[in-house]
């Protein structure tokens, strides 16, 4: 583009024109009306499929999934001449103990078949309380040596009150009321409903206990008559599929002395198939044609399949506008197949996607304001939503005009002023020599009235309007479109759980109204999967939630899983500015440049000397250098999390020791160096695993460990250059050369046309400040985002030395309080990196 600068006022801007909706359904929100084969368990509220002993055919049959083993299913039987059946319902025969004198030194039995690892099973028996006490009523487990010493085994006793050991360590104890103390810090949630559910209570003369394998890392313990509970096994990490659970080993019990024995034991199997219904709801608005897109939040080992869709009720009591109800099909392994697993589902959601338009552009792309300019003073800080253009501008009237005659006479010229004084939000581009710099939006106006002294110029007679117009001035703020997504606030609750980063941030970006064209991450981003929160109860780990702003969400996902990443718009060689959230490692033509684009020169003789033309000097040419020094934000680094099953922190850690090290030789001080301790510490209980914490941590020891050495300069204004672009400084006297990322720049367009509106172009003198980072070498990964406003070494400094008087700990998806709460309880999984 031939111009310095051009100013279009209406371009076509693509906007959000179609907010997208939701619906959500997590455990306590499956209908049963309608619903089978299905099952939601009373303590997690997982759905499933239906196990065996929750339908009525368990005590009627004895085939398929209602098989139950008999006294020949164990090798070793204690006294095995001295076992009967005894019939006490139609679905198989329990196996009592009929020995002489009864249970004098414990009953023990062992399985024929080694189970495959993670084979869930039944065990029932009629408890025998013989004494006041609390005594031990049953002993079972997994494991080849026939008791306790190495894998999985249980106690329950006669209060009801049971027990979780695990290589002869006890690992969990839970009450006989029925709650888990270590699952979400609630009563059971569901009681008795899709199929049936155990209700908490007292123990009675029969006791079923299905003994479920799920949710990657849990054992679903759910009793007839006593404790019911989920046990989580914090040896085994969150977030990780196909461990084992249970080993593939033989099943044995214990019935200690001298309780009596009438038990029954059975593979724990599901229906194969099953359908479920979630309650129905409303769309908030009318939904668009088609279907919407469905996600399904399950565990990552479950076997089978799981499919939705969204149908219409089949009733609408509460006379909904857009009535829907989630419909989802479980489908099971082939039967008879073992271990038998069943698909396990935490929550669904369907959604559709947020529509965008163009907003119609005036005349062929938009109204020219560079004749009306009278000022543009412009700002770039090393934040996101950092970029400002400030625009003064004369004769509104005229500019009026110029837009009547661009719409054909569609509005008045005194309504086009008007407009412009009034109207918000109003699409603005502006443009260097290269390309499009800013894609912008307009803050409302700011206009002040004037009155001329004379009522002529250059011997031209003025009309009293005209007059008037000549000293009108307008004064528009314009800020990138980050400006949309701090006002773009979620109406339906939206997870990310699940979602690699990239397809994260994609999504809430086109969810606020930023089409795909105008946003870049980098490839690697991919590569980190967001980790899930087990939301069977609504607890996901990281959701948008209703209320939440869209700039809040896209900043967090940069701050904690990409916080050495260059985040903001970049200007592109064609078309609009993208949103970019770039690896410093991004080696493609869409990443930061690895090697400097031009060299300024400290002066006209080094210049020439430098290859540039005569006459051209004064473009290359650099006016002022500063340098000063930021210190590292911390040496002493904490990122909290919070596992999901049980709420407890998981602390990363790791410490810089040579920054803190005060004994250090004055020769041998590394360059971060401070002598003492200086801690930061990240909370998002977003982070739910320890895998997570670590990777966060590792981005923020990049970044918070680090000196930083800014340069500052003045120069003419270098078009094509932003934010992450390499400059290289050529320095006096055999100095070696300084190249530098720049962080920031400010400056001012001025004598931009001749005055009263001439279209002419005059000389145009842009002088401006520049902020950046001295690089290590070029072609090295660019030190990451200072995330400070200010466009000049003393302000930034000073923004930056004023974080130290502020608390290094910062906390995402929560107040203080729940932050300090959660950093004060005991550590559930603590490491150092």
């Amino acid at each position: 583009m031939s111009s310095p600068l051009s100013i279009l006022l209406d371009p076509g801007q693509v906007r959000l024109s179609r907010d997208s909706i939701s619906t959500l359904v997590t455990g306590r929100d499956w209908d049963p009306t309608g619903s089978s084969g299905v099952w939601i368990d009373p303590v997690t509220n997982t759905l499933m499929l239906q196990p065996g002993p929750v339908n009525s055919g368990w005590t009627t049959s004895t085939t398929g999934i209602f098989a139950k083993w008999g006294a020949g299913a164990f090798s070793t039987l204690t006294d095995s001449g001295n076992w009967v059946g005894s019939a006490i319902d139609l679905g198989g025969d329990f196996t009592q103990y009929k020995g002489p004198g009864g249970n004098t030194s414990g009953l023990q039995g062992i399985s024929s078949a080694t189970l495959p690892a993670d084979q869930g099973m039944v065990v029932e028996y009629f408890p025998y309380k013989l004494t006041n006490g609390r005594v031990s009523q049953i002993e079972f487990g997994w494991s080849n040596t026939g008791d306790g010493t190495v894998g999985v085994s249980m106690r329950i006793y006669s209060d009801g009150s049971a027990e979780v050991w695990k290589n002869n360590y006890l690992v969990g104890s839970y009450s006989g009321g029925g709650n888990s103390p270590n699952y979400f810090d609630q009563m059971m949630a569901m009681g008795a409903t899709l199929g049936g559910g155990a209700q908490p209570g007292q123990p009675i003369g029969y006791n079923r206990v299905m003994l479920i394998p799920c949710r990657d890392r849990e054992l679903l313990v759910v009793s007839s008559g006593g404790a019911s509970f989920c046990h989580v096994f914090q040896d085994l990490p969150e977030g990780t599929g196909g461990q084992t659970i249970l080993d593939n080993a033989t099943f044995w019990f214990f019935v200690p002395s001298p309780v009596g024995a009438n038990l029954r034991f059975a593979y724990l199997q599901f229906q194969q198939s099953g359908t479920c219904f979630g309650a129905p709801s409303n769309w908030r608005l009318t939904p668009p044609s088609g279907s919407p897109t469905m996600q399904i939040y399950r565990d990552l080992t479950g076997a089978g399949s799981v499919s939705g869709s969204v149908v219409t009720p089949p009733t609408n009591p509460y006379s909904l506008a857009h009535p829907q109800q989630i419909e989802l099909s479980l489908t099971g392994v082939s039967a008879g197949t073992l271990p038998a697993v069943s698909p396990f589902v935490y929550a669904a959601r369907a959604y559709y996607s947020s529509g965008t338009a163009s907003t119609p552009a005036l005349g062929t792309g938009g109204l020219e304001l560079l004749p009306y300019s009278t000022a543009c003073r412009f700002e770039v800080s090393d934040t996101i939503g950092g970029t400002r253009v400030t625009l003064g501008l004369m004769q509104p009237l005229a500019i009026g005009t110029a837009i009547s005659t661009a719409l054909s006479g569609a509005g008045s010229p005194e309504a086009m002023e008007q407009q412009l004084l009034t109207e918000c939000h109003r699409p603005l581009q502006i443009f260097d020599e290269v390309g499009m710099m800013l894609n912008g939006v307009a803050e409302p106006a700011r206009w002040t009235d004037g009155f001329a002294f004379d009522d002529t110029v250059s011997g031209s007679p003025l009309t009293a309007a005209n007059s008037y117009d000549r000293v009108q001035e307008i004064e528009i703020e314009v800020r990138d479109k980050w400006k949309l997504a701090e006002e773009f606030l979620f109406s339906d609750p939206a997870p990310l759980d699940g979602l690699t980063l990239s397809a994260a941030y994609l999504l809430v970006a086109s969810t606020i109204g930023i089409p795909s064209g105008e946003v870049y991450v980098s490839a690697t981003a991919a590569s980190f999967t967001i980790p899930e929160g087990a939301p069977s109860g609504g607890e996901f780990a990281f959701l948008c939630d209703v209320g939440d702003k869209g700039s809040e969400i896209l900043d967090r996902l940069h701050q904690t899983y990409a916080s050495t990443w260059f985040h903001g718009f970049r200007p592109q060689p064609s078309g609009p500015p993208r949103l970019c959230l770039i690896d410093p490692a991004d080696a493609t033509s869409s990443g930061l440049p690895s090697s400097a684009s031009l060299t300024l020169y400290e002066s006209v003789e080094a210049a020439s000397a430098g290859g540039i033309s005569a006459g051209s000097e004064w473009k290359s040419l650099y006016r002022s250098f500063k340098q000063t020094v930021l210190e590292p934000e911390a040496n002493d680094l904490c990122v909290v999390g919070r596992d999901p099953r049980g709420g407890k922190p998981i602390v990363a850690h790791k410490a810089d020791a040579g920054s803190q090290d005060p004994t250090v030789g004055i020769a041998l001080r590394p360059s971060n160096w401070l002598g003492s301790v200086k801690k930061y510490s990240w909370i998002d209980p977003g982070i739910t695993t320890i895998g997570s914490a670590q990777y966060a941590l590792d981005f923020l020891f990049t970044r918070l460990t680090a000196p930083r050495m800014l340069v500052e300069w003045e120069c003419e204004y270098l078009p094509g250059l932003w934010r992450g672009d390499l400059v290289s400084l050529h320095r006096p006297f055999g100095e070696a050369a300084v190249t530098v990322r720049i962080k920031t720049f400010s400056g001012v367009v001025d004598a931009v046309s001749s005055f009263g509106g001439d279209s002419s172009v005059d000389t145009v003198w842009r002088p401006c400040r520049y902020v950046g980072e001295v690089a290590v070498s070029e072609g090295a990964p660019p030190i990451h985002p200072l995330d400070v406003l200010g466009t000049s070494l003393s302000g930034i400094a000073a923004q930056w030395h004023s974080l130290k008087a502020l608390a290094k700990s910062q906390w995402m998806a929560g107040d203080r309080l729940s932050a300090q709460v959660m950093a004060g309880r005991p550590v559930l999984n603590q490491q150092e990196f």
